[in-house]
């Protein structure tokens, strides 16, 4: 009894001493990411990953609240083609309205000047950022507030692709959603085998 606890304080000060980098991604069917998962504009503080064949889409949103996103798509065995940001326009509604210019009036019902109007609020793309790196590598980091974000990508003769999606620096698999059923991956980042 004696000799095994060295033994098992020694596995201990190993098992602690190891890096978290070092601990390999889960490694997922690809099956569960068919289909776009349900969610809309401002619904949600989430990642959201599906494919349609060989094409992949990652989408983000918020609850209103200015959020980071950042993180990267590596490919094993093959390459990453075809990345395309959305069309901001098709997939974001304008966050607030504009408001037209008034007529103001005087207690008398006279005219005393006009109230300038307000153009509509929508989100800034200058500063964020969405690229690929080499053949291997999608990297981003972009500011999202109520407004939905993202890009697609082809992974046609891909092996395997490794995920790794942060918000405000955090990799949260509770903020992770999935495929049609919307479901929770095992981890954050976590491996798609495809072949």
């Amino acid at each position: 009894m004696t000799r095994s606890l060295p033994v098992f304080a020694a596995l201990l000060i190993c098992a602690v001493s190891v890096p978290l980098s070092a601990v390999p991604p889960a490694v997922q069917a690809p099956a569960p990411f068919d289909g776009r998962p349900t969610f809309k504009e401002g619904s949600d503080r989430s990642y959201f990953v599906w494919r349609d064949g060989d094409k992949w889409h990652v989408r983000w949103t918020t609850m209103g609240t200015e959020r980071v996103f950042t993180g990267t798509v590596r490919s094993t065995g093959g390459q990453l083609d075809d990345l395309k940001r959305i069309d901001v326009d098709s997939e974001l509604k304008v966050i607030r309205p504009g408001r037209p210019a008034r007529v103001v009036r005087g207690p008398a019902g006279r005219v005393r000047g006009v109230a300038p109007g307000r153009g509509p609020v929508v989100a800034s793309k200058t500063e964020d950022h969405i690229q690929k790196v080499d053949d291997h590598l999608i990297r981003w980091t972009t500011r999202t507030d109520d407004d939905i974000d993202g890009f697609d990508f082809k992974a046609g003769d891909v092996r395997a692709l490794t995920f790794d999606l942060k918000i405000q620096g955090q990799a949260r698999p509770q903020s992770v959603e999935i495929g049609k059923s919307n479901r929770t991956p095992e981890s954050n980042p976590f491996t798609v085998r495809l072949r």
